[in-house]
């Protein structure tokens, strides 16, 4: 029954103002410990490596969650509350952050989680041969000099500047055991060791991975949780690649729980008694599509304006998916945090608008056969995705009507970030899910970060730009980051450097037997610890 396949997913990630993806399906005061749990997740969710420290996509970030608690975590409310780490101070100048870990801990294999292993971990990360690049920009490469043992229990990370995003990039980094790293070596994402509530059992790629309770588990949970080991005894994730199947797994009772239950079988499960469905909304970029700016065609702004007034995202929402998803318009989702309702009302649909702007660009239509050309030369663009294929055939449609030939491409995780370090593309899928727009504007448009690992595919490099978002990596007060980043969202759209469509938000469908599942401040991310499945 299960029909899993590989393909892994790019992006993760978001903002305390979107509250309302905290929904909670809450704990049974009897909750009965030894219950085993079955998620179906999607097979295009399927890491291509389990470690977060190396493998860049959310949801590892999330299954690492499983197995190792962070130094600090993100609550479900959207406040940084301790984890490993007890407490934390930053100095005035923002350059110096000291974390006093909790004592006594130990990792998954027994060697002490102190603060030589929180060392190892951080230089790990910040270590180009580790191919960190994503989580090594969350913890503030650019600014890291070093990190520091003070004593067992107390560690200091030392920049240069500020690094507003790293309470972000210390909330999703993983711990691992150094001693384990160096005993298997290249074979450790199948051994992964951490500190946390579960311990890792077994991965069959393509298939499935298995966890079980951590005993010695003595962490603390989200807010609200309980304290210590965590009621499931065992738990494991199916890779679905069937997405009626996806919608169908609770039902059959193959699985109790299901992330990202598929729209179209929604009406199957709300508003049963025999079911749940929480519904989490997600910050950062939606599912956008980057123009490659070094590209024929893409290098001239009229040509890019061009094909933002060639369709409708609203249209898409409510064709595709009968409205069940985000209309996105700007370079962040509505529920992100310092998001710019300016991008709301720009660029409407307005295809006669779209024509006008190709001919002034000097790609005249070609009667014959439908296109536009120059000098000899059809418009006609790749356009590169890993899944949701139908928004890129509906914009192709939409495309054609003005003369532009799109050509969609799925291909795997892995071969997308292949294409999208050599350029071989001309849209290109790129989401970021991060609560701090660090992470997803800065990631994205900071021209520098237009190297092997980075996440700058437009290769778009303007110095206006650049300065704003360098600004927000040193501002201290929200009011001005808040200005920073309204001024960058305004000019990546003036620029239209990518083409904003939806946003899915994350359904999560589960058996009215499981209690206790709790979403995190971001619509894609659950805590595990106080779930039971009765019986």
């Amino acid at each position: 029954m299960w029909n899993a396949r590989r393909i892994a997913k790019t992006g993760w990630v978001i903002v305390a103002a979107i509250l309302v993806a905290a929904a909670a399906i809450p704990a049974q005061p009897a909750a009965v410990p030894g219950g085993a749990l079955t998620i179906a997740w999607p097979a295009d969710e399927e890491p291509a490596n389990l470690d977060a420290q190396v493998d860049p996509y959310d949801s590892t970030k999330l299954l690492n969650s499983f197995i190792a608690d962070p130094l600090i975590r993100l609550n479900w409310d959207g406040r940084y509350i301790p984890a490993l780490a007890a407490g934390w101070t930053i100095s005035a100048d923002g350059k110096i952050w000291t974390l006093t870990l909790r004592k006594g801990i130990k990792f998954a294999d027994g060697t002490p989680l102190n603060a030589a292993a929180v060392k190892f971990n951080i230089d790990r990360i910040m270590n180009p041969d580790t191919h960190s690049a994503e989580l090594a920009n969350f913890l503030g490469a650019s600014n890291f000099k070093r990190t520091e043992v003070v004593n067992d229990a107390t560690v200091r990370i030392v920049y240069s500047g500020p690094v507003p995003i790293a309470l972000w990039g210390l909330s999703v980094a993983p711990m691992w055991s150094p001693a384990a790293v160096r005993r298997y070596g290249t074979a450790f994402p199948q051994h992964l060791t951490g500190a946390g509530p579960f311990t890792l059992v077994e991965w069959t790629r393509g298939d499935h991975i298995r966890f079980v309770k951590n005993p010695a588990y003595a962490g603390v949970g989200p807010t609200g949780a309980h304290a210590g080991p965590p009621y499931l005894g065992q738990m494991t994730v199916r890779f679905v690649g069937d997405k009626g199947v996806l919608g169908q797994v609770l039902k059959s009772g193959e699985a109790n729980l299901v992330v990202e239950l598929p729209t179209d079988a929604l009406p199957d499960y709300r508003n049963n008694p025999n079911y749940h469905v929480v519904l989490g909304y997600q910050p950062g970029t939606g599912m956008q599509f980057v123009m490659n700016t070094s590209r024929p065609g893409l290098n001239d702004l009229r040509v890019r304006k061009a094909l933002r007034l060639a369709y409708d995202p609203n249209k898409i929402n409510q064709t595709l998916y009968g409205g069940d998803y985000v209309t996105v318009r700007g370079p962040l989702t509505p529920s992100s945090r310092f998001y710019w309702k300016g991008g709301d009302g720009a660029y409407q649909y307005n295809p006669a608008g779209a024509r006008a702007l190709l001919d002034e660009a000097g790609w005249k239509l070609n009667p014959q056969t439908g296109l536009r050309e120059k000098d000899g030369r059809p418009l006609s663009l790749t356009f590169v995705m890993l899944h949701h294929k139908e928004i890129g055939e509906y914009l192709s449609a939409q495309f054609k009507q003005v003369g532009v030939d799109l050509k969609v491409v799925v291909v795997p995780g892995p071969v997308q970030l292949q294409r999208a370090q050599s350029g071989d593309f001309d849209l290109i899928y790129e989401r970021q899910r991060t609560f701090e727009p660090d992470g997803s504007l800065f990631a994205i448009w900071y021209s520098k970060n237009d190297k092997p690992g980075g996440w700058a595919w437009s290769r778009f490099h303007n110095d206006a730009l650049d300065a704003v978002l360098l600004k927000t990596q040193s501002a201290s007060s929200q009011q001005e980051r808040q200005a920073l980043w309204t001024q960058a969202q305004k000019m990546i759209s003036d620029n239209v450097l990518s083409l904003p469509t939806v946003d899915d938000p994350v359904y999560y469908g589960m058996q009215s037997s499981v209690k206790g599942f709790k979403l995190g401040a971001i619509g894609d991310w659950f805590f595990v610890n106080d779930v039971d499945v009765q019986r």
